[in-house]
């Protein structure tokens, strides 16, 4: 008896998964469209997209998988909490635009630009530095020595 419902829910579950895999291309196509008209919109009428912010254009660029673009890790700890997260910038982009784009600070909001140092694989470096494809963006904190 146990073997039948196991095989019944077995049935139900390959079938749940065509169906969501019959949904995941459908939106694929989807995008896929979108992403031809925003790319077309781009390129006929650079002056209606004067007013997006360079956080904004480099976000865009990125979603329409612009080869200029690279990939690069965020990375910020605490004791209590654990930020990591994957971010593609255009190339040219600095460390600053990384750590902005990736929603770090939004998710983190005892992290202060001015006050915690940031680097590249444990290397200290300045906000403005440029970063390359596969960089680990770091933010450090400030340690507290207990004594």
């Amino acid at each position: 008896m146990e073997l039948r419902k196991l095989s019944a829910r077995a049935r139900e579950l390959h079938e749940q998964l065509k169906q969501i895999r019959a949904q995941e291309s459908q939106l694929q196509e989807q995008l896929t469209q979108v992403e031809a008209e925003i790319k077309a919109r781009l390129e006929a009428s650079e002056e209606d997209y004067a007013d997006l912010t360079e956080a904004e254009f480099q976000a865009v660029m990125a979603e329409l998988g612009d080869p200029s673009q690279l990939t690069v890790e965020v990375v910020y700890a605490t004791s209590k909490q654990q930020f990591i997260g994957e971010v593609q910038l255009a190339r040219g982009a600095s460390i600053e635009d990384g750590i902005v784009l990736s929603g770090v600070l939004e998710k983190c909001p005892d992290i202060d630009l001015k006050v915690n140092t940031v680097g590249i694989h444990g290397v200290a470096k300045r906000l403005s530095d440029e970063v390359a494809d596969g960089d680990r963006i770091e933010i450090y904190r400030t340690l507290i020595a207990k004594t």
